[in-house]
């Protein structure tokens, strides 16, 4: 049974790029210039900030999940014509792995290799409150997270915090965040040469409003609508738990 969850884990993360449109990384040498550079970076760094978490309640000690992850911008903010003029949906899919540790801390990593950026990154949930499964009780919990990522026109560096709030319910747990994305991003290639060696830093909030499912056979479901740089754009979580 095991070995058939990861399989279907997994089987979702490779679908994922059917969703691939013509709104891609390798189109920034050729757009980017210095007047959409901020934008481009502001749009990242909330798009890379989604779907850190999935509920405001940490796993607790012995604690593991595995999950499929995915966020989308639907439509980039409108300075933001660093991969072209026409305004395209973008997607970006992740794993991420995470484990319950002493003290309330549960640790996790996450990577992506997706259109040509390469990601990895980590980060710690810290929860407020004590792990309970009690029905209609509030659960907070603070997260924090940094990564990297590289591209052949471009390199970047992420960190965010968020404080998160959830409501154990009997099928559903309603949950809400908000936070700060930091998004430091090099430029490494580009037509306009003069551009090459650029560095763009940018601070941005970013907020989110979800719903998690505890699924049959260890299955956990979250999604949700967030709020960042670009405006309104969305994420999901199909995971493992323990």
């Amino acid at each position: 049974m095991k070995k058939l969850l990861f399989a279907v884990l997994f089987a979702a993360l490779s679908a994922s790029p059917v969703l691939a449109s013509d709104y891609k990384f390798d189109n920034f040498a050729a757009n980017v210039s210095a007047e959409n550079l901020e934008a481009f970076t502001k749009d990242m760094g909330g798009l890379l900030g989604s779907g850190t978490y999935s509920t405001g309640r940490i796993l607790g000690w012995g604690g593991f999940l595995l999950s499929a992850r995915g966020a989308v911008m639907p439509k980039p903010s409108d300075e933001n014509t660093a991969l072209g003029k026409d305004s395209e949906v973008m997607y970006m899919p992740w794993i991420q792995g995470e484990i319950g540790l002493p003290f309330r801390i549960d640790g996790f990593i996450r990577a992506t290799s997706w259109e040509g950026l390469t990601l990895a990154g980590g980060g710690l949930k810290w929860g407020i409150t004590r792990p309970v499964d009690s029905l209609y009780s509030f659960q907070t919990m603070i997260t924090v997270m940094a990564q990297s990522g590289v591209h052949k026109d471009f390199s970047l560096t992420h960190y965010n915090a968020n404080l998160v709030i959830s409501f154990k319910m009997p099928v559903v747990t309603p949950y809400i965040g908000g936070g700060v994305d930091y998004t430091k991003l090099t430029v490494e290639g580009a037509n306009d040469t003069s551009l090459i060696g650029k560095r763009e830093y940018t601070t941005t909030p970013r907020a989110s409003a979800g719903l998690n499912f505890k699924l049959p056979a260890y299955m956990d479901l979250s999604l949700a609508a967030n709020y960042a740089n670009y405006g309104f754009g969305g994420e999901a979580s199909l995971g493992v738990r323990f």
